[in-house]
């Protein structure tokens, strides 16, 4: 087996919970990842992938209750969005922006892409936090009220 460079070598990043959005009748727990230590996504970066949650719709029944990723990496501003269905199963959806614009303009990414190794930071703690909630029999609202301390990943 030959080695192959790969074209980036990991270092950790800013990540933890932004705000809660209303989107598809039910509420998703924004989280954002960035390159800068100080977690410094742009009001407007938060701002547009709000408007994309909020405007989007599952269009299979869900629990109501989800989260996401906004992600300035050092290509792109992804935006991850996961809606929690019945038997713990997680929907995904995702969008692409460019960087360096006034107000990002989301489109979305083929089927086929789940996550950086950034992004699945974000995905293990909501993961977890609904294990220990909502399939631990506890409230969705506890699930909603579990939100990802100011950290790196």
């Amino acid at each position: 087996m030959t080695s192959e460079r790969l074209s980036e070598r990991y270092a950790p990043r800013a990540a933890g919970f932004l705000r809660a959005v209303s989107a598809d009748g039910g509420v998703i727990k924004l989280n954002g990842i960035s390159t800068s230590p100080d977690l410094d996504l742009t009001d407007a970066e938060t701002d547009a992938a709000a408007t994309v949650l909020e405007q989007s719709t599952l269009g299979k029944p869900h629990l109501k209750v989800g989260f996401a990723v906004l992600h300035r990496g050092e290509e792109a501003l992804w935006l991850l969005l996961h809606w929690w269905l019945d038997g713990g199963i997680a929907s995904h959806a995702m969008w692409r922006a460019g960087l360096g614009t006034a107000r990002p303009e989301f489109s979305p990414v083929p089927a086929g892409v789940l996550a950086c190794v950034w992004e699945l930071g974000v995905i293990d703690f909501e993961r977890r936090a609904f294990m220990d909630t909502a399939l631990s029999g506890a409230p969705l609202a506890d699930y909603l009220a579990s939100r990802m301390p100011r950290s790196t990943v």
